[in-house]
């Protein structure tokens, strides 16, 4: 049965007056965040127009279809806890097609070569003893330091800070540089040192509180494998069978009017500018555009403010092969230590986390470049980029010479949650709320995720049809 973010009879109420009011949206912005927008406005009973500045509409996520081959350029899975997307994807009927990650042995490559992660490492934070004893990912010291943990004072006293910080004060420096770092900054593909705690991962701050101990809060949270149940089917990740770029299509009929390489100058209460002088009304306005557009739709400071904050590209290259000519190693995937300077931050056997991805003996790899070698290669042709990635692959694992590759750029597209993030969105929303009838969304706020952006839609379109239909 299909969910709604209101209640019925204020749904109905809502559906009443607006139709009453040709209850006209305008949406900035036609990435994920956007289409989730889109859709709950069309479902709340809105006209919807969206306005795109690229030639296609889905932002990050992007499919492309090949030889065989499912190749997802952005994004090829979601948090399976985090509810929102999923029941999204179930009110689109696409319920039947989601498919779930599989698991298997995780590595990391440190000291020259790729070592197994101890078991019950949760987020990179250890939460088995005999696993962490054995590991040669640490030394003793190491090991001995991580463990203090477990008698240390908290690390974080209401105020603001660094992952870094907090994760040395309570882990050490062996276990951030060799297993928290590589895990965490690539989610932000940003560096641990300019991270803030409270905007990235408030969780271990709830953790924390409760529990003092990261070790004993993260073994309390990890559930039981049940029985029957083998651990390789415990995937934390779904995505669609055909690709995430289904969604996208499946969103698609909210929109009404549909408007691609066009691109806002201003944006006011119940107003809309376009660069070639059109100026169109709505009863309400969303912004789910790029964080550096917001400053200049809206022109006030704490919208300049977030869009003057650091951003950061990154490329990524998808490489296929004959499974033959791909190193036989169990397991999805590694991520690398930054003390091995390599190019590449990560590698994943997409072929053997989505097995949907590739045909059958054929291998799918895909390698993140580290955004410090990201500004010299931008502007690189493609094959230049994927030689180079291929490279800098084979100083880690035997690769043959593939099938094909894809490069794919994203620039700067990924938002920097740096300390005191939160307090620069809470200003930036309590100044955007004196302007009637517009409200905004996005990675930018609350989280990069592609739950985290559905969600931060689906509350601004509450937001937004709530105050105008009381405003009747």
């Amino acid at each position: 049965m299909s969910t709604s973010i209101f209640s019925v009879p204020l749904r109905r109420t809502l559906h009443k007056k607006w139709v009453n009011r040709l209850n006209k949206i305008a949406i900035i912005g036609g990435g994920i965040t956007g289409m989730a927008a889109a859709y709950y406005a069309k479902q709340a009973g809105a006209h919807v127009t969206m306005y795109e500045a690229s030639d296609r509409i889905g932002g990050k996520i992007k499919t492309v279809y090949r030889d065989g081959f499912v190749l997802e350029c952005g994004p090829d899975g979601y948090m399976a806890r985090k509810p929102t997307l999923t029941e999204l994807i179930t009110e689109l009927g696409l319920a039947d097609d989601l498919v779930r990650s599989i698991t298997g042995t995780s590595y990391i490559y440190v000291r020259h070569q790729l070592r197994q992660m101890p078991d019950g490492s949760v987020m990179g934070i250890p939460t088995k003893f005999w696993p962490m004893v054995k590991t040669d990912l640490f030394t003793w010291r190491g090991k001995i330091r991580a463990g203090m943990d477990l008698v240390l004072p908290r690390a974080y006293a209401g105020t603001d800070i660094s992952l870094d910080k907090f994760f040395r004060t309570r882990l050490g420096s062996e276990v951030v540089d060799a297993m928290i770092e590589p895990l965490l900054s690539g989610i932000y593909n940003g560096t641990l040192d300019d991270m803030s705690i409270e905007s990235t991962f408030p969780q271990f701050i709830t953790i924390e509180k409760k529990t003092r101990s990261l070790i004993l809060g993260m073994k309390a949270l990890t559930p039981p494998v049940q029985a029957g149940v083998k651990p390789r089917e415990a995937g934390k990740f779904l995505s669609l069978k055909q690709g995430l770029g289904v969604l996208i299509e499946a969103l698609r009929p909210s929109i009404d009017r549909l408007y691609t390489e066009t691109k806002v100058e201003s944006v006011r209460p119940h107003e809309v500018t376009l660069t070639d002088g059109t100026v169109e009304s709505f009863d309400g306005i969303i912004l789910a555009t790029s964080p550096n557009a917001l400053g200049p739709l809206l022109g006030i400071p704490e919208a300049e403010r977030l869009s003057a904050l650091k951003r950061t590209s990154s490329i990524t290259v998808l490489a296929a092969f004959k499974e033959a000519d791909v190193a036989a190693l169990d397991g999805t995937g590694y991520v690398i230590a930054k003390s091995e300077g390599n190019a590449l931050t990560a590698c994943s056997w997409m072929h053997k986390k989505w097995p949907h991805m590739a045909p059958e003996n054929k291998a799918l790899l895909r390698v993140y470049i580290g955004s410090t070698f990201v500004p010299e290669l931008l502007m690189q042709p493609d094959d230049v980029i994927a030689d180079f990635a291929l490279r800098e692959l084979r100083k880690i694992q035997h690769v043959g010479t593939p099938i094909f590759t894809k490069v794919e750029r994203h620039v700067d597209t990924m938002p920097q949650y740096e300390v005191g993030h939160k307090q620069y969105v809470r200003a930036f929303e309590e100044q955007l709320s004196t302007l009637d009838g517009i409200e905004a969304c996005g990675a930018i706020l609350h989280g990069v995720g592609l739950p985290d952006c559905v969600d931060s839609a689906k509350q601004a379109v509450s937001r937004i049809m709530t105050k105008q239909a009381v405003s009747v």
